[in-house]
């Protein structure tokens, strides 16, 4: 979007000096989104704070929360095309702890992304049942504010703590809304992305990769939902 909008400044614009800078601006972020460093930087930033819970905090929960990834629900996917890789890696973390403690109730929360209205979290709990593990599925539209309500109303009280799974990178915008509602969420990371993105001294490093360029996205969306609910919470 910054791009595009300098891009149209420079059509438009007449101070011919003033353009060029902030074309080449547009262009080194967009060049550098491609490569390692900026999606390293920024994501390292957002997951840095989060290690995996000890196995004393693990056993005094009662509860495992998975929030989803992408769900897609359309009528003609098989049900292992559904989930998006995010999805899955929370997915088989949270069985992951339902094999190592029988006893703990994981409770999948999530909607399906292009049918806000339809199944989501209900076709990983029928994944799960495949694979011979029971576990519980609350299907709501997919944005994070609307989980935090679903999540706050299966608790027994709102002191009552609880295992919250989800990608790293997503946690510093999760426990922020957790604990705007109240509750005491003890986070756990399923995966670190910067680390698919740490620079090495190689000449590759230098060349533009797409999966950088979606790693760079995924934390700006993160930063600018954090932004959006600390200036909702300031004024409204």
């Amino acid at each position: 979007m910054f791009l595009l909008t300098v891009s149209i400044y420079v059509i438009l614009g007449k101070r011919r000096g003033r353009r060029r800078f902030f074309l080449f601006v547009a262009v080194a972020l967009y060049y550098l989104s491609t490569t390692p460093f900026l999606p390293y930087f920024l994501l390292k930033q957002l997951e840095k704070n989060y290690p995996i819970p000890s196995q004393q905090e693990i056993t005094k929960v009662e509860k495992i929360i998975v929030l989803t990834g992408r769900i897609y629900g359309q009528k003609d996917l098989s049900l292992d095309e559904r989930f998006s890789k995010e999805t899955l890696v929370r997915f088989f973390k949270a069985l992951e702890l339902k094999k190592l403690y029988p006893e703990k109730k994981v409770i999948i929360v999530g909607g399906s992304y292009e049918t806000p209205d339809s199944k989501g979290a209900s076709y990983l709990q029928e994944f799960a049942n495949k694979l011979g593990y029971q576990v519980e599925a609350v299907d709501i539209p997919l944005d994070t504010e609307t989980s935090v309500k679903a999540v706050k109303n299966l608790l027994n009280s709102p002191e009552e703590r609880f295992l919250l799974l989800t990608s790293a990178y997503h946690l510093p915008r999760t426990t922020l809304l957790f604990k705007k509602e109240g509750l005491l969420p003890i986070p756990y990371p399923t995966n670190y992305n910067h680390k698919l993105c740490k620079p090495e001294l190689s000449v590759t490093t230098f060349f533009p990769n797409d999966l950088y360029l979606n790693l760079t996205n995924l934390a700006f969306h993160e930063y600018l939902g954090i932004l959006f609910y600390k200036l909702k919470y300031i004024f409204f």
